[in-house]
């Protein structure tokens, strides 16, 4: 009797099945980042390199599941970026090297990188897929510019790493304890009076993003934003993520979304909890 071939191919977004396990990836390094934050380097098998944007369901035995932002990747090489927010990332952050944490995705919709001269528009840890998405744009030889916000200059995420890959950086602490005194969004406008970007790229907390995309747009300039929201299985199936009233999944029709589309949305004012119920952002 012929034995029936199965494809490995799912019709869930193009995955593949294997997408959906988790497979272990062993700790090479751990660096600290700021004082909240801490970046591991896994040596993960993959059959396809995460983009910029992308992100991985990462679980450890005995803790629940979480998603996060690819912040470096390479061939068989995620880098995942930590901030320590409750429980399960204190774990997390009591991993070193050696140990092993669980992988599966990578999943979602990146950033696209067409065009030149972007600027890339960073809050707190939302730095991780951005820092990801300038190596890319380094490595392409195309010009790129780093604006990145914190509470205090501790938190402050890849300033070095992105002046050694040749962007141009700005900073903005809500003390002033580095660069800019206030917002970044108020160091946004000064950035964008003084020179022209293609593109923005953002990612941070949903009200500063909201605040990004305005600006952009109002200077006809297109704008992504990657988005973080509550999830569950990270591929479309519980609805945990979904942004109202265009019912977009963020794990699977984004997490990247045009900020034009965003704004049709509840994107800046209302999320979901764990228990799938609207709150205020």
């Amino acid at each position: 009797m012929r034995k029936e071939r199965r494809s490995k191919k799912s019709s869930a977004g193009g995955f593949s099945y294997e997408d959906f396990a988790f497979k272990r990836a062993k700790i090479e390094k751990v660096t600290n980042e700021s004082s909240n934050v801490k970046s591991f380097y896994l040596r993960a098998s993959s059959p396809r390199i995460p983009q910029p944007g992308q992100f991985v369901m990462v679980w450890l035995p005995g803790a629940e599941d979480v998603p996060m932002s690819v912040s470096g990747a390479g061939k068989n090489t995620v880098r995942v970026s930590v901030s320590k927010e409750g429980s399960t990332t204190a774990k997390f952050h009591g991993l070193g090297r050696g140990d092993s944490l669980f992988l599966r995705g990578p999943f979602g919709n990146g950033f696209s990188l067409e065009g030149s001269h972007h600027l890339l528009v960073a809050g707190g840890y939302g730095a991780a897929p951005l820092i990801h998405a300038l190596k890319i744009l380094s490595d392409s030889g195309k010009k790129a510019a780093y604006a990145v916000g914190a509470k205090d200059a501790s938190e402050l995420l890849f300033v070095r790493e992105a002046r050694r890959l040749g962007a141009s950086v700005s900073v903005a602490t809500e003390d002033g304890s580095a660069g800019y005194k206030g917002l970044v969004t108020d160091l946004l406008e000064e950035i964008l009076a003084e020179k022209h970007f293609g593109s923005i790229l953002t990612c941070g907390p949903e009200k500063m993003m909201l605040e990004v995309v305005r600006k952009g747009l109002e200077l006809d300039i297109p704008v992504q934003a990657s988005l973080e929201r509550y999830m569950k299985c990270g591929f479309g199936a519980c609805g945990s993520c979904v942004l109202d009233p265009l019912g977009l999944r963020v794990c699977l029709d984004g997490p990247v979304f045009d900020g034009t589309i965003l704004l049709k949305t509840e994107f800046g004012r209302y999320k979901r909890d764990a228990s799938g119920a609207r709150v205020p952002i």
